[in-house]
């Protein structure tokens, strides 16, 4: 029987890698989003921090997170996504 073993750290820098990424692309939705929605009703950051977000990130932004956001964003809180900031 063949053995088989793997790095953990290479494994862990790799996902720390692909989520720093992530957070680069993702950041500056948020950003767009509160420049021109904060403050406004939070139906309506919600739907264009919904459109945005699938727009660039292809996937959707899932209940709770996307009403939270959207509600901090509407009360003037700036998100930060990790260390995207």
């Amino acid at each position: 029987m063949a053995s088989f073993s793997f790095d953990q750290n290479a494994l862990d820098k790799i996902g720390r890698e692909a989520v720093e990424n992530f957070n680069r692309q993702m950041q500056p939705v948020l950003d767009s989003v509160f420049e021109e929605y904060g403050g406004q009703p939070v139906d309506v950051v919600k739907d264009a921090l919904a459109s945005r977000w699938r727009a660039a990130g292809g996937e959707p932004l899932g209940e709770p997170e996307v009403t939270e956001w959207a509600t901090e964003i509407s009360e003037g809180t700036r998100l930060v996504l990790g260390n995207a900031g």
